[in-house]
């Protein structure tokens, strides 16, 4: 009978595809194993003939079968282990594990590959997006161009966001939006629960749009000491990717002759984001640009050397606003 374990540090993408096992099962009971039900009895379980009994769907969440460093596997769990690793019983066993792995550790490597398995690890940017789009496919709706690009830049601040939290934030959209709607920049940031990311990317579309009133509003977030270096870092990337777009343009390159410019010089930047900083370019001016990433250059140095005060980056960007 079917095996298969599911593991990692992504809950939400193991609850989905826990799911997807049950429903292959749709006659069957299920019955949850953990821990505290003890090895000898799961042992038991596993081992019952189906003929004696109503057919069940077995699921085992987070055994502690499983080798860590300095940290050995219990008899009495070793000998789950072992049932697993040459199951042949009559029921399916589904086998759920909130960890990732180690794949070093000799027991942890035949399991994996003796039993069907697959990782359900925390996703990275663009696994993520499209984890989106495929999410709001399934409820009917799409992401615009700019809604992408919008996300792109939030998990470019936005370290290990958790599926599950994106999962109850677009929830919450498909709710604001009629059927088959769209989602957009703009509703994403009218919408979008107020978190550090998002306060980031408004104060960068701000910077560029001279929009004096929500720089002021958004200084003191940008200005905190455990923000500061994140909001500076992707500031730098923006100025610079824009300015370089806008030199460009001023040269007589083309929107499609910038991106492929981009490309052959091994550029990681996406064509998108090169539309955008072309298209925005004409209301840039390029010496007020540069002063500006000189200026944030320095301010970057001689914060990493304990040396003068970010509360300079103020000075200068309301200096840009007023260029």
């Amino acid at each position: 009978m079917a095996i298969q374990l599911l593991y990692g540090d992504e809950s939400q993408l193991i609850e989905e595809k826990k799911q997807a096992f049950f429903k292959a099962y749709p006659d069957l009971s299920v019955q949850m194993l953990n821990d505290e039900v003890g090895a000898r009895r799961i042992c038991e379980k596993l081992s019952e003939d189906s003929l004696f009994g109503e057919p069940t769907l077995y699921c085992l969440v987070n055994p502690p079968i499983f080798a860590k460093t300095n940290k050995r596997v219990t008899e009495e769990w070793q000998q789950v282990y072992d049932l697993l690793l040459t199951y042949d019983g009559s029921h399916p066993v589904l086998v759920l594990y909130h960890e990732t792995i180690d794949k070093r550790l000799k027991p942890n490597k035949e399991f994996l590959k003796s039993v069907p398995n697959e990782a359900c690890d925390r996703l990275k940017g663009p696994e993520i997006v499209k984890w989106l789009q495929t999410y709001c496919h399934s409820h009917g709706y799409t992401m615009s161009a700019d809604g992408i690009e919008y996300i792109h830049h939030l998990l470019e601040l936005w370290q290990d966001v958790p599926v599950s939290f994106l999962r109850t934030e677009f929830d919450r959209y498909f709710l604001l939006l009629p059927p088959k709607g769209e989602i957009t920049q703009a509703f994403l940031v009218a919408n979008g629960s107020d978190y550090g990311a998002k306060n980031i990317f408004l104060f960068k579309e701000a910077l560029f749009k001279k929009d004096v009133n929500t720089l002021l509003t958004l200084f003191p977030y940008m200005l905190q000491s455990k923000e500061v270096e994140r909001a500076m870092s992707y500031i730098e990337g923006q100025l610079r990717l824009q300015l370089m777009v806008s030199e460009c343009r001023f040269s007589g390159l083309s929107e499609r002759a910038v991106q492929d410019l981009f490309k052959e010089a091994g550029s990681t930047v996406k064509a998108y984001p090169i539309t955008l900083a072309y298209r925005q370019s004409q209301q840039i001016s390029i010496r007020a640009l540069a002063k500006l990433l000189r200026g944030l250059y320095e301010v970057m140095r001689d914060s990493r050397r304990g040396e003068g005060s970010v509360s300079y980056f103020k000075d200068l960007c309301l200096a840009y606003c007023a260029e």
